[in-house]
């Protein structure tokens, strides 16, 4: 006599009913037992290529009501200087690793002298990208012009993330091509949109329990330019004795003439200063109407010159006083020129430097796309000047500051880590689901994560069991893309499969769509859109005619 295994199908609707109900109020019931995590978070901010100068012109002018608010009740240091070469390639790196610009990049490529090779721009781009969270890298998908609009999807996640991560960072990078390549209106009304794509998210969150950082990177000059075509004025100028020019550095190939090309480039020329290394303690610098000199001792430099005073600190007060590099920040924060001794004596002891290191300042711009409209890549206070925000119990104690090196930032917060972000694990869960529209639909889902990224997962529905492990093959803070292997049951068959599943987050609502290759070909079997109840239970709707329930852990 054939005996049929059991399946959901030849359940009766009556028989299903009472036990999903009951299901469900046992894990409703344990989905509002659960106490929310309250400890500290830190929430990040990188608003690109926008100076002090030009930032709290618009706060002034009305633009960022929102910015406004909120830091309001926290601190705004005015004053933050970035480092020479002024460039997210630079800042970034520098500022997680909280070092100087006498270690790490000189700008975007430089000269391995060890190695006897050049390192290019696309590999100082991915130096760059290393630095980048994992989850936040398609933050420079979202600078390309045209899509800062879309910035708001991510930010929809951003609760939901500081409670995996404890620290996020969001990048706007849009402002910066803009300031390149765009007009002036564009790009402000790019830093208009990020005020309120801020504001819209600041009222999803608990302020009391999160420290919120928001910075720029660097300045943006903007103005009249007249374009210097540094790289032809540098060849001329060289001639047979070059080595390698990526601005601002000069590769020579006998060293031992870098103070006559030194003098020759700024007299020969419209750019505006060429510096070098005498020794181990004094640093050169030529103008067209004199010489500076950065005289180092016992960690404290002071300035001197010949001819002009180039900076104009003396005037100012400046009397030749060994200064340290905050004495100097703080000291010259005013000046058109903030701090230049410390940026460009640091610099130059930097093993990756050029023999020579020049410097076009605005109203002078270096050409280095077609149609520059504006730049950074000079020693004034819009291309080095950029505020820095802060609000949080854990940033209290900052909030003294009024100048502060951009590079300092992190490490002047002991609460503020960047390892072990990671969770263990996922989440596990288990779904269930029904339906009372004849056809039914029924089964149910359990997932559980053996570690971060990895979830192993067994599905019944519509007598079919299947089971596969699956990888978080990529994630941003929008979408998750899961790819994975396994094996099914349908009608006494058993065949391997192969698993992929694309997740999207939108705040409380999820989709998910996927499906499986398996011998018979590729099926669609993931049509879902969940709606999160809170941090344990979520609704679901499997399209079409699918509802249920998840409760994770």
């Amino acid at each position: 006599m054939k005996t049929n295994r059991p399946s959901f199908k030849r359940i009766s609707f009556i028989g299903i009913i009472p036990g999903f109900y009951i299901l469900a109020i046992v894990i409703i019931l344990l989905s509002f037992s659960v106490e929310g995590e309250t400890s500290p978070k830190f929430l990040i901010f990188h608003l690109d290529a926008v100076s002090s100068q030009n930032f709290f012109q618009y706060m002034e002018d009305g633009y960022l009501p929102n910015l406004e608010a909120v830091f309001e009740n926290g601190h705004t240091i005015r004053y933050g200087l970035s480092l020479f070469p002024g460039g997210t390639e630079i800042a970034v790196p520098h500022l997680k690793e909280g070092l100087d610009n006498s270690t790490g990049g000189v700008g975007w490529g430089y000269y391995d002298r060890d190695k006897e090779k050049v390192v290019s721009k696309i590999k100082t781009f991915f130096h760059l990208f290393s630095y980048i969270p994992r989850r936040a890298k398609a933050s420079f998908i979202y600078g390309i012009y045209g899509f800062d609009p879309f910035m708001f999807l991510p930010l929809l996640n951003v609760p939901e993330l500081l409670e995996t991560y404890g620290v996020i960072e969001f990048y706007w990078f849009t402002t910066d091509p803009l300031g390149h390549q765009m007009v002036l209106r564009l790009y402000e009304a790019s830093i208009r949109r990020f005020d309120r794509y801020f504001g819209n998210l600041v009222k999803k969150l608990n302020l009391n329990e999160v420290n919120i950082i928001l910075y720029c990177d660097h300045g943006m000059s903007f103005g009249d330019f007249a374009v210097i075509n540094q790289k032809k004025e540098i060849k001329r100028i060289v001639g047979n004795d070059l080595l390698l020019f990526i601005y601002p550095n000069v590769y020579l190939k006998n060293p031992d003439k870098k103070d006559k090309i030194a003098r020759d480039i700024v007299l020969g020329s419209e750019i505006d200063f060429a510096f070098y290394r005498e020794d181990p303690h004094r640093v050169v610098g030529y103008f067209d109407q004199g010489t500076v000199i950065f005289e180092e001792k016992e960690e404290k430099l002071r300035y001197l010159f010949e001819g002009k005073d180039a900076f104009g600190y003396y005037s100012s007060g400046y009397n030749g006083e060994w200064l340290t590099t905050l004495d100097w920040l703080s000291r010259t924060r005013e000046s058109k020129f903030p701090a230049v001794p410390p940026n460009i004596y640091k610099l130059l002891l930097n093993e990756k430097v050029g023999d020579i290191v020049i410097v076009i300042n605005p109203p002078k711009i270096p050409i280095f796309y077609l149609c520059d409209l504006g730049n950074h890549a000079g020693l004034t206070n819009t291309d080095l000047m950029v505020p820095i925000l802060l609000k949080g119990p854990q940033l209290e104690h900052l909030y003294d500051r009024e100048e502060m090196w951009l590079y300092n930032l992190y490490t002047s917060i002991p609460e503020l880590s960047f390892e072990n972000l990671e969770p263990a694990r996922e989440k596990n869960s288990f779904s269930f689901w029904g339906s009372g529209y004849g056809e039914y639909n029924s089964g149910f889902e359990m997932s559980l994560s053996p570690a971060y990224r990895w979830n192993f997962a067994f599905r019944y529905n519509d007598d079919i069991y299947r089971s596969w492990l699956e990888y978080d093959l990529y994630s941003s803070y929008l979408m998750r893309l899961w790819t994975g292997v396994g094996l099914q049951y349908k009608e006494q068959s058993l065949d391997a499969l192969v698993q992929a599943r694309l997740q999207i987050d939108l705040g409380k609502i999820q989709l998910n769509y996927g499906g499986q290759f398996t011998q018979e070909g590729w099926e669609i079997n993931i049509k879902e859109v969940v709606y999160q109840i809170n941090d344990r239970l979520a609704l679901e709707w499997l399209i079409p005619n699918g509802f249920g329930l998840s409760f994770s852990w």
